[in-house]
């Protein structure tokens, strides 16, 4: 009998897109499936996160989506950019109801994430399909911007779930199977290890901690006060972090609880080479 292998990933992607496009929504109905038409501009970073299953020829991959939804008011550029960075894959968003917004994605949004991202996969989503009429000039627009730059896109809809659940999946089956994966999987040396660890290690703090914005906010306090640089870690900076979160979990969950925590992590960093 053949053994089926697994593997687990942990992949963050970024929503990017113009203001009141949709980006929220998008999450709310992919991570809990509610909608919400109230408008909500979004300050800074929201984080949410879900998980996904996905049955292989031969072996099942287990993938962890930190989805991380930026604003899109275009004037705070080192706000946005630096949420994007680090993303494993991009999710470029427009309102099918606005044609500006099409256009937008096009000439700002993905040559953004280009610059700041380099080659990562992205997947390009015509939201609000419910108000626009069906083969609309903009979601043509938008297939043809996406097919230009080889990327996938979605005629999608917060309000009725169309399309939504299939475009997120398929975002997590780019980062993992494919041509991407392959060049995401080419050592970096030492860096490019614990930078896996540092995924492992914050996953594994926002599972514990129970609510994954909060989490976020208290693992960036704690990685600044280390003075982990995300984009070059060191083990030292990274072992004076888990410390941190450990204290953090102590109060929260006890003694004991924070100590196996702590282990575990430990166990994540000394792994890396």
């Amino acid at each position: 009998m053949s053994i089926i292998k697994s593997k687990r990933y942990i992949k963050k992607v970024g929503l990017i897109g113009d203001s009141a496009v949709g980006k929220t929504s998008l999450i709310r109905r992919f991570v809990v499936d509610v909608f919400d038409d109230a408008y909500i501009a979004t300050i800074g970073t929201k984080v949410s996160k879900r998980d996904l299953e996905y049955d292989l020829t031969d072996k099942t991959m287990y993938l962890t989506l930190m989805l991380w939804d930026i604003l899109g008011q275009k004037d705070y550029t080192k706000i946005r950019t630096q949420s994007m960075k680090s993303s494993h894959g991009m999710m470029v968003v427009s309102d099918l109801t606005r044609d500006e917004t099409v256009e937008s994605a096009k000439d700002f949004w993905f040559k953004e994430a280009r610059d700041t991202l380099g080659h990562v996969p992205v997947v390009f989503i015509g939201n609000k399909a419910d108000l626009a009429d069906d083969g609309s000039e903009a979601a043509e627009k938008l297939k043809r911007t996406a097919e230009s730059v080889g990327m996938p896109a979605f005629v999608c809809s917060a309000k009725t779930g169309e399309n939504v659940e299939d475009a997120f999946r398929k975002i997590g089956e780019m980062m993992i199977s494919g041509d991407f994966a392959k060049r995401q999987a080419q050592p970096e040396g030492e860096c490019g290890s614990l930078a896996q660890a540092v995924d492992e290690i914050v996953n594994d703090f926002c599972e514990q901690y129970g609510e994954t914005a909060k989490a976020m906010d208290v693992v960036e306090k704690e990685f600044t006060r280390a003075k982990v640089n995300i984009h070059n870690p060191t083990k030292d900076s990274l072992l004076t972090a888990i410390e941190y979160l450990s204290d953090v979990e102590r109060d929260l969950h006890g003694r004991d609880i924070s100590e196996v925590n702590k282990l575990r992590r430990w166990k994540m960093i000394d792994e890396a080479r």
